[in-house]
């Protein structure tokens, strides 16, 4: 309610101090930023997308922003949800319109990608912490039915891509600092060289924190190239990469309700106990040719390999170890892989055409250890786990676009993808014998969406489409039986989406946008029970997911600008299911909420933006309605608002920008649950948001 009337006073008073909207003509159509993130023949502005997308631009990422996370800038765009756990060794907990909503490391059901090539391995396991955003020109989103043609696990679409090199020599250095001992700095340099043929930008950061909780300190370094060579006027060479290296984070764990209310900041006592903690090293590059062959058709063409190391000390019993098919309480993963992807695009006089063929293989050697030797705990001991993993993806899509009348248009895409998982056991001992397999999963996933534009600025459009989502690794690790071996039985997750979207363009280059949306999944991923601290997987019924988003971008008098975006979401299992779990046997009804959701949700910033040089200010305030932690719904992190204020001054001089700016964060100091992680076999749900908190920083730019 406290929100509700702030959102509804703030959007009553916005509207009535906005200048009116004049007809848009042919001749002089409003101007949006171009969207590139759906797969269409050629480039759009959100307001012509026919799909549920929006845009995240450099201003935003980088202006007064401690450009951290993701979490600082994705909650604008409706429909996307970011959770900061405060936990750095587990990443954000990323959802598009409920998927990913599971995940209790890492992001899954949706795909990352940065400059065409994904961070999100051949399974659907993903992670945004190796995003260098200071290195970044812009995020893009996509949601609903089109983004299903990226194939396995594409809930949803984050696209992120790297700065132009710039056209001058340009350097530019930031250090920011805030409450408890955080500070993070960056420096980055760009230009050009060989008669401008080849472009390049350079970005380096550093970060630290002792963290909000106890026992939840972590550093991590990064770095970024972007360099491109124009071979001539129709050819372009692309060389990208990207490093995360010494990256450390403890892992506090999630507390239970009652150590909630009793103290947000501490860490549970197996935390400490078992010295609970993360090493993460993290290696990508890739290189990309464009052809341009008159003004119909271009060839694209990427190449890349990645490479992740982590060793995770976890929190496991030494009891629960004795079991011999126990895996141990420490993980040690090396993770490599690599990838193509060829694509065609053509502009016949009516219509336009992709085609094009990508592929992806995943290597990864998984060991595992105990987490002690004799009585000393949280130290790596005895081998108790070592296979060879692989993942291979092989996909084939089209794309085209009809316009086949005035102000119609017809878009389409298909897709076939092929996933082949397949396992080597090497530890193989009295009572765990050899647990090798294989097993695959294919689908043929269509999107379709029609478009009408009754006018230059505005567009209405229907999209439907179907999806898939396979297990990963880790839900296909282990059986519910408790026998040796991969779970096969574990079937791939399918939906089928129908959306209707209306955009409408307000005032000077503002936008509005609603979207209603229905999705209909088969064969969920849920438990299947624990034995010995091995979580495994099942495939439950039905479910639905019925909602709402709107989102406003709206310029004001006085040079304010209002930014809006609300969503209504109602997941539920449709069929009931039931697992083993503590000697009993669970029960989760038909109509009970799907956990990690929140039914409803506001973000709403109203900033004052001068024209540079000069002071700037905003006011930001996040509802989130309550999220239930399990599928039994037996508790819920509770509702709440969050407000946010930020102020910032820019000296723009003959040689040199400077910006320093400050944040407050949680104004009022609300006691509040970030995020939950879901369906906790100790009943450790909750994830506590911090209580009132600063950060501050200043940039420098030279040249450009």
């Amino acid at each position: 309610m406290r929100l509700c009337l702030f959102v509804t006073a703030t959007l009553c008073s916005s509207l009535a101090w906005a200048e009116p909207s004049a007809p848009q003509s042919t001749e002089n159509p409003v101007v949006l930023p171009p969207v590139e993130v759906l797969a269409s023949p050629s480039p759009r502005s959100e307001l012509q997308t026919p799909a549920a997308v929006g845009v995240i631009d450099a201003d935003t990422l980088h202006s007064a922003q401690p450009q951290i996370d993701l979490a600082e800038t994705l909650a604008r765009i409706p429909g996307i949800d970011v959770r900061d756990r405060q936990n750095d060794a587990q990443d954000l907990q990323v959802q598009s319109r409920g998927y990913g909503a599971r995940a209790s490391f890492g992001v899954r059901g949706i795909q990352i990608r940065a400059d065409g090539i994904p961070l999100t391995a051949s399974d659907g396991q993903g992670q945004t912490s190796n995003l260098l955003i200071n290195s970044l020109d812009r995020i893009e989103v996509l949601r609903g039915p089109m983004a299903y043609q990226y194939g396995n696990a594409a809930g949803g679409v984050i696209a992120a891509y790297a700065a132009e090199p710039p056209r001058d020599t340009e350097l530019d250095a930031a250090f920011g600092a805030g409450s408890y001992d955080t500070w993070r700095a960056a420096l980055g340099a760009g230009g050009r060289a060989f008669d401008d043929a080849l472009g390049y930008r350079l970005d380096f950061a550093r970060y630290d924190s002792n963290g909000y909780r106890d026992h939840s300190a972590s550093h991590r370094n990064q770095a970024a190239l972007n360099a491109r060579y124009a071979i001539d006027d129709r050819r372009e060479l692309r060389v990208l990469a990207s490093g995360l290296w010494d990256a450390f984070a403890q892992d506090p764990l999630g507390l239970t309700r009652e150590q909630f209310e009793q103290n947000p900041q501490q860490a549970t006592a197996a935390a400490d106990t078992y010295n609970t903690r993360k090493r993460i090293d993290d290696w990508r590059s890739g290189v990309g040719y464009t052809q341009r062959w008159g003004g119909d058709t271009d060839l694209d063409l990427i190449g890349y390999v990645t490479d992740r190391a982590i060793v995770q000390f976890l929190s496991i019993p030494k009891s629960v170890q004795a079991a011999p098919a126990r895996a141990g309480g420490v993980i040690d993963l090396q993770r490599g892989g690599y990838g193509s992807e060829a694509r065609v695009s053509h502009r016949f006089a009516h219509w336009s055409l992709r085609a094009g063929l990508q592929y992806q293989s995943t290597d990864e050697h998984r060991r595992g250890y105990e987490n002690f030797i004799g009585d000393t705990l949280g130290v790596q001991g005895a081998l108790r786990r070592d296979e060879n993993n692989r993942i291979d993806n092989f996909d084939q899509y089209l794309i085209a676009e009809y316009p086949f009348a005035p102000r119609w248009s017809l878009s389409g895409a298909v897709r076939h993808s092929q996933v082949n998982f397949e396992s080597d056991d090497h530890y193989i001992t009295d009572g765990n014998p050899d647990d090798s397999g294989s097993t695959d999963y294919t689908a043929t996933v269509p999107a379709l969406s029609l478009a009408f534009a009754p006018a230059d600025d505005r567009l209405l459009y229907l999209s439907a489409g179907a999806g898939f989502e396979t297990p990963t690794f880790n839900e296909l690790s282990y059986r519910s039986d408790g026998e040796s071996g991969l779970n096969l039985e574990l079937d791939a997750a399918h939906s089928r989406s129908v959306e209707l979207g209306w955009k409408q363009a307000v005032a000077a280059r503002g936008l509005l946008t609603l979207a209603l949306f229905q999705i209909d999944g088969e064969d969920e991923i849920v438990p299947a029970g624990t034995i010995d601290g091995r979580a495994s997987f099942q495939n439950a019924g039905a479910t639905r997911r019925r909602g709402a988003e709107f989102g406003l971008s709206l310029p004001l008098p006085a040079q304010l600008q209002l930014q809006l975006a609300a969503d209504w979401l109602d997941a539920r299992f449709v069929d009931s299911y039931s697992y083993p779990a503590g000697g009993e046997t669970v029960t989760v009804d038909d109509g009970n909420r799907i956990p990690g959701v929140a039914r409803s949700s506001v973000y709403s910033e109203l900033a004052w933006r001068r024209a540079r040089p000069g002071w700037s200010a905003s006011v930001e305030a996040r509802y989130s309605d309550e999220v239930p932690v399990d599928d039994r719904n037996s508790d819920a992190a509770s509702d709440y608002v969050v407000v946010h204020l930020g102020g910032a001054y820019r000296w723009q001089g003959s040689r040199a920008h400077t910006e320093v700016f400050v944040r407050l964060y949680n104004l009022f100091d609300e006691h509040y649950v970030g995020s939950v992680i879901v369906n906790d076999g100790n009943g450790r749900f909750f994830e506590p948001a911090p209580e009132r908190n600063v950060y501050a920083g200043v940039s420098i730019q030279f040249g450009g």
